[in-house]
Formats: C-alpha cells, sequence, structure tokens
C-alpha cells in the first residue's frame, strides 16, 4: 500500500500535504474552482453539464467568497485556461488575487496515478460526514442528503443539519466531504475553521 512518504512527485506535493493534515487532525479547508464556477460568475445563462443552473443569488455568493480574505487553499482546476469563453476572465480575476491557490484537480489526479488509498486511509478513525446526494449513502461515513441539482435552494435546510453535527458532542473532529457541485464553494466557506471541508468532486462518484 502507498504512503504518503511515497508520493515524492512535484505534481502531487500538495496531496502529500492535505494527506498528512488529515493524518494530524490538523483543520483545513479546500474549494475547487472550475468551468461551472467561473461561468456562473460571468454571467452564462442556462445549466451546466450536470444540471445546475446559474443562478444569479449563487453567482453573487460565489464573487462575494472570490473577493474576500479567506484564508484556505482555493483549487483552480487547470481546465479552464484551455476554456476560450473564460480564459480572459479567469486570468483578469487572478492576476490581482491574493487567495492560496492550488492544483484544484488534486483528488482526481491522485485517483488516477493509483494514491487515493493515501486519502481514504487519512480519512479512517476521523468522524466523516459527506455532503452529497443520495447515491453516497453506502459509503462507510455520515451523509447528509442534498438534491443532485440545485442544491444551493436547499441551503437553509443543508445547514441546519449540519449544525446538529457540529452540536453533536459526540461528533469531535469533523471532516465533511463536499459533492455539491458550485454550491460546495458556498458550504465550505460558510463551514467553520475548526473543521475540514473538502470538495470531493466527482472523485468517489465511480
Amino acid at each position: 500500500m502507498i504512503k504518503t512518504s511515497q508520493i515524492n512527485s512535484k505534481e502531487m506535493k500538495f496531496y502529500s500535504e492535505i494527506c498528512e493534515k488529515l493524518n494530524n487532525k490538523e483543520p483545513f479547508k479546500f474549494s475547487r474552482w472550475g468551468d461551472g464556477e467561473w461561468g456562473c460568475m460571468k454571467g452564462w445563462k442556462g445549466k451546466n453539464r450536470d444540471g445546475n443552473e446559474y443562478l444569479p443569488e449563487l453567482a453573487n455568493e460565489l464573487r462575494a467568497i472570490l473577493y474576500g480574505e479567506q484564508d484556505y487553499y482555493f483549487g483552480l482546476q487547470y481546465g479552464v485556461l484551455y476554456n476560450s469563453e473564460l480564459r480572459d476572465y479567469v486570468f483578469g480575476i487572478l492576476f490581482n488575487d491574493k487567495h492560496n491557490w492550488v492544483n484544484g484537480d488534486v483528488l482526481h489526479q491522485a485517483s488516477e496515478y493509483g494514491y487515493l488509498n493515501v486519502f481514504i486511509e487519512a480519512l479512517r478513525g476521523r468522524n466523516v460526514v459527506v455532503i452529497g446526494p443520495a447515491y453516497f449513502e453506502d459509503l462507510p461515513y455520515g451523509v447528509i442528503q442534498i438534491p443532485e441539482t440545485n442544491s444551493y435552494l436547499k441551503n437553509p435546510r443543508t445547514f441546519f443539519e449540519i449544525e446538529i453535527c457540529i452540536d453533536d458532542t459526540e461528533w469531535t473532529d469533523l471532516v465533511f466531504l463536499i459533492a455539491a457541485a458550485m454550491n460546495s464553494n458556498i458550504i465550505i466557506d460558510k463551514l467553520p475553521n475548526n473543521v475540514t471541508a473538502i470538495d470531493i468532486g466527482s472523485v468517489f462518484d465511480p
């Protein structure tokens, strides 16, 4: 079994870092910014490929996060830099941005390279709660179920359930794994800094 110390690739340095933080029970937050988030903020109309609408109120909240002063990991999904509709918009924002930008695709790359077991092992023994659609219920973690699309509209209910987890004295040392499309960024930003919150995207979907 591969261990964190065996991952020597420069490309996967950040992956090793977050796995070490999980092993050391050091809280951190990691959000991911891809085509959907950038397109929503730019004012795209309609829906993304997964059926999530580019809601104006969602766009406003995403912009507020991006223009804020959050002290956590902002993951850039590099595919946006090859999107001709987004490239100039993204570069225009990043040029003056001071957030801690990292590789937003790191978990998916770890899966491709056969390193995902390091992440899974680091979660072992932690109080893990997945915030995602119903199909995550078979995972050996707690699950806060949200709609597969437009989960942003159900956030009051979602945050009510999150508060129950946080307030439960038996649920200390919390790790939230969020799979809520563009809404993941909203959830992560609003979670307290004494928990770990990770946007897992589609890495557990298979």
